[in-house]
């Protein structure tokens, strides 16, 4: 919905707007809605603490949550919303209060203007900050016949589902699925046991083009896969060095791409050469050329989201789509490596939750596959990519623009 001007009259217009800002129906969670002025400008969803956490605990959480906040630039306003399968009969009131108003202490000690404080339940809706809102909550119906609903052009309307659809695989045939099995089994006889070692990437060049083949994938139709093709991708993710160059090139762009790739194949050579691990051959020319050294560090900063440089949400779209359908076709050996590029692509897109779950998809195939535990590791303490802080070039030129009289966005 970028650059899309919705006006919210009242609260339940903003919360049938929700949704469309983190592109989803949130469930069990808290979203913080960042504003700029009287502008959105950002959401952020986070999971919501047990039922019975105590108060120490929610005051940390409180902290943490408004902590984030405080890294979007110009940010001087929020509306916490709260989504929870707790309902208003049972709670005697609005659900998960006790949170909610630690989250807005929190969030006026640290300068923001909380402009309201919302809660969404199974049976009806209400805000924190009004003392008038019915014991039961007002109609759920005030949120779906929301103008707002309409008011949303249909070409910045997302498709909603839930959070956990987004991991959904989708069906696949069945003889598809067995001839890239046969097919994918016949590249791995060619590379033996070559995965982490310099000898795949000298063959995968001979046979195919990593760059070439990623950039190709972008385009084909995740409906009429060809199974070959399939099988072809399929063998190179299963090589850590190829499997995080597609990733980055799937997000960054073919420049990215070409950049990782040529790292790899220097990186493989010294070690054809030397016989030395490739934490050792990283560890030796960072000592040389000292921790500045451009490609490698540029390389892990994109890994790490230690970079404002925006990954290309179009590219990603279309990558996730297709690595779905991959998953989906490939034997359940060969899955670890998308699962994680899934995970990794969620994550840049802000869907730490989603990429959870992709993550455990892979350690329930193989428990000791690297990449899991690295990127469950980064996800589960909560990091987030600086580009997710960054300014966009429009917004930051709209900064010093006079914002009154401006609608919700």
């Amino acid at each position: 919905m970028n650059n899309t001007i919705v006006k919210t009259k009242q609260a339940h217009d903003f919360l049938a707007l929700v949704p469309q800002l983190v592109g989803f129906q949130p469930e069990r969670s808290m979203v913080l809605v960042a504003f700029r002025g009287n502008r959105t400008c950002g959401a952020m969803r986070f999971n919501l603490p047990a039922a019975g956490a105590s108060r120490t605990l929610l005051q940390r959480i409180a902290s943490t949550l408004v902590g984030t906040l405080c890294r979007i630039p110009g940010v001087d306003a929020v509306v916490p919303v709260v989504y929870t399968e707790l309902t208003f009969a049972s709670a005697a009131g609005l659900p998960a209060k006790r949170f909610a108003e630690t989250v807005c202490a929190r969030a006026e000690l640290s300068g923001f203007l909380v402009l309201d404080a919302l809660c969404v339940a199974p049976d009806g809706w209400g805000s924190y900050l009004d003392p008038s809102c019915p014991a039961g909550g007002h109609p759920l119906a005030d949120i779906a016949g929301s103008e707002v609903q309409r008011a949303i052009p249909a070409e910045a309307r997302r498709h909603l589902a839930s959070l956990r659809s987004r991991a959904d695989l989708p069906q696949v045939d069945l003889a598809a699925r067995e001839r890239i099995g046969r097919r994918l089994a016949r590249y791995r006889k060619l590379g033996g046991k070559a995965e982490t070692v310099p000898e795949l990437l000298a063959m995968v060049g001979d046979i195919f083009d990593p760059v070439a083949t990623a950039e190709a994938a972008l385009d084909w139709d995740p409906g009429v896969l060809d199974p070959d093709d399939v099988a072809a991708l399929l063998f190179l993710l299963q090589g850590p060095a190829c499997r995080d160059q597609m990733m980055l090139q799937f997000a960054f762009g073919e420049a990215v791409g070409a950049r990782t790739h040529a790292l790899n194949l220097r990186y493989a050579a010294i070690q054809s050469a030397t016989g030395a691990s490739m934490d050792d051959i990283v560890r030796g020319e960072r000592q040389r050329n000292g921790d500045d050294e451009p490609d490698a560090k540029q390389t892990s900063d994109l890994m790490l989201g230690l970079t404002t440089e925006r990954p290309d949400p179009d590219r990603i779209e279309r990558a996730v789509r297709l690595l779905l359908t991959v998953v989906a076709l490939a034997p359940r050996s060969a899955r670890p490596a998308p699962y994680c590029m899934l995970a990794w692509l969620s994550w840049a897109m802000g869907r730490g939750s989603v990429a959870g779950i992709f993550i455990d998809r892979a350690l329930a195939v193989d428990p000791r596959y690297g990449m899991a535990d690295l990127l469950d590791t980064l996800i589960s303490s909560g990091h987030l990519p600086d580009w997710a802080f960054a300014v966009p070039f429009d917004e930051e030129r709209r900064l010093g623009d006079d914002e009154s009289g401006r609608s919700l966005k």
